[in-house]
């Protein structure tokens, strides 16, 4: 496996949130945002990833993402890639129950939906919360492999307790730390520790 640095921490956030500012990559990795920014700016100097000034959001770069999947060759080999698949095979088919209630939470009848049927809401959230706790299952045997899955499950919590508490954004909002936020991060993290396309796993999901 390889070493725990800075510089494979702060790369594989990078890739994992796709697009990000310094604290939430701080957050991540559980570094100090100073070690952090001076990895960022050390990426982006090796062309590996960009900043965009005005919104103070780091991207990784095409070269970036071939460095990345160089590393993940050391960080995750086969033997342990193989200890991911039972939990990937589970995550497949509930994510795509996940994303059939995101759109019923987003439209309703043709028609955005107004989230003014507290009864239509409520039924939704009850199916979000059997959901998590088959998400949460999973990520505990993810976290066996490799720890840093573990979060996810902290972080879809957090998004759960904070729709339960009127957030409404906090279930399909974008770039808030939404549930749906952290559940694609999820969702790429595994893709790229398992080393599968995204296209592949749809060709794959059609086939069936």
């Amino acid at each position: 496996m390889l070493p725990d640095t800075v510089s494979f921490d702060v790369l594989h956030a990078l890739v994992v949130k796709g697009m990000a500012q310094s604290a939430p990559l701080a957050e991540i990795t559980g570094r100090g945002t100073d070690e952090v920014l001076r990895e960022l700016e050390a990426l982006r100097t090796e062309g590996l990833a960009t900043h965009m000034e005005r919104r103070g959001l780091w991207r990784v770069t095409p070269k970036g993402r071939a460095r990345h999947g160089e590393l993940m060759d050391e960080d995750v080999p086969a033997h342990d890639r193989d200890l991911l698949r039972p939990g990937y095979e589970h995550f497949v088919p509930l994510n795509g129950r996940f994303k059939d209630t995101c759109t019923r939470w987003q439209v309703r009848d043709g028609v955005p939906n107004d989230h003014t049927d507290a009864a239509y809401d409520e039924a939704l959230l009850k199916e979000l919360e059997a959901q998590h706790e088959e998400a949460v299952a999973i990520i505990d045997r993810l976290a066996e492999v490799r720890s840093r899955f573990q979060r996810y499950g902290d972080a879809l919590a957090d998004a759960l307790a904070r729709l339960r508490n009127g957030e409404q954004k906090a279930f399909t909002g974008v770039m808030c730390d939404s549930y749906h936020d952290v559940w694609m991060e999820l969702h790429r993290d595994l893709l790229v520790s398992m080393k599968i396309q995204r296209e592949d796993e749809e060709r794959a999901g059609t086939a069936r």
